[in-house]
């Protein structure tokens, strides 16, 4: 069921005899499912009033009708792109303004999945939660998502992970929480530091592996 902002209802129109002669058959349609039934959208008013959607629209009934003050803008239905989708209702009035589109109406089904995955699993970066999520990588780290849900309170920043060329990586958690602070960036001394000791205990391993298969020769 679509989010909707309504106005206060007003009462239905009487139609005088030149008021009602200037409807069409469609309109007429259109009025007596309003007066029975409402709010609705154009999708609805197109099937529940026989009326084609391409019709409505192209015909601009909806729009004749609100300049006769026949029917009026009653809300507006959200979905993940904002609020797109004028709600009708019968009866004379001011039309709902539509609302603002703001960081914490934002949703989508990439984000009810990625806040599922952190409600299983604590402590995830954004390539983790792509692969557990079905999303691509460029969608998490890129679409905006973890931001909007930081602000919406859906997730947080739990811990950092540090990366072999010494950058950090946000881990994230569901639910609200402080969010851990950033670490402060390597060195340039710390980053050469760990490279050698990368390289030591690589040439450790590579010593090692030689002495096994020199071992396994002289064994034979």
């Amino acid at each position: 069921m679509p989010s909707l902002t309504p106005l206060a209802q007003t009462a239905g129109p009487q139609l005088v005899p030149d008021a009602e002669r200037a409807l069409s058959p469609a309109m007429r349609r259109i009025l007596a499912l309003l007066q029975s039934r409402s709010p609705l959208s154009a999708k609805e008013i197109s099937q529940h009033a026989f009326v084609a959607a391409k019709t409505l629209e192209g015909g601009g009934y909806l729009k004749k009708m609100k300049a006769m003050g026949l029917i009026r803008v009653e809300g507006w239905a959200k979905n993940h792109n904002g609020f797109t989708t004028p709600i009708y209702a019968a009866g004379a009035g001011p039309d709902c303004p539509r609302p603002k589109f703001q960081t914490r109406d934002r949703d989508s089904v990439g984000m009810a999945r990625i806040v599922a995955v952190l409600e299983g699993s604590a402590n995830l970066g954004y390539r983790e939660i792509a692969e557990l999520a079905g999303l691509s990588t460029n969608t998490i780290k890129n679409g905006g998502y973890m931001d909007v849900l930081l602000k919406q309170g859906r997730v947080h920043i739990s811990a950092w992970r540090r990366n072999r060329k010494g950058g950090q990586t946000p881990l994230y958690s569901a639910g609200p929480g402080a969010n851990a602070v950033k670490p402060p960036l390597l060195t340039r001394q710390e980053i050469m530091s760990r490279y050698r000791e990368r390289q030591r205990v690589l040439s450790g391993r590579a010593i090692s592996l030689e002495g096994q298969f020199k071992a396994m020769l002289c064994a034979r």
